[in-house]
């Protein structure tokens, strides 16, 4: 149980850092939302696939709810998926957010004093 409680914690901080910045679910809802439904279903796939190769095998501890939602997938680990793909997008979202607040260099590396944003 710790380890899904961790897992919609660690869900939360994102929600906020998403939500004081808008940066991925609050600023397109549905879209993003779409994009995370997208990219979970791929890697519940992948988990899936490779549960049937015997590459990923499940095993007990005391630290999950022993919920399976599937044979050797656990209920934790659809959380963490989400929680995966919305840390990559919140990256992604403020890794541009960041890109389009930085000068941009002119010819010889200097930036334009008459570029928005530039104090001279």
């Amino acid at each position: 149980m710790i380890y899904l409680g961790l897992l919609l914690f660690l869900l939360a901080c994102m929600a906020l850092l998403d939500a004081r910045f808008t940066l991925f679910v609050f600023a397109a809802p549905l879209r993003a939302l779409l994009c995370l439904a997208a990219g979970t279903g791929f890697f519940v796939l992948w988990d899936v696939l490779a549960i049937e190769r015997g590459i990923f095998v499940h095993k007990e501890s005391e630290l999950m709810t022993g919920i399976m939602v599937g044979e050797q997938f656990p209920l934790e680990e659809v959380f963490f998926l989400v929680f995966l793909c919305y840390c990559s997008m919140i990256a992604v979202a403020g890794t541009h957010r960041l890109g389009a607040r930085s000068p941009r260099p002119s010819r010889g590396g200097r930036t334009d004093p008459k570029e928005p944003g530039n104090v001279s």
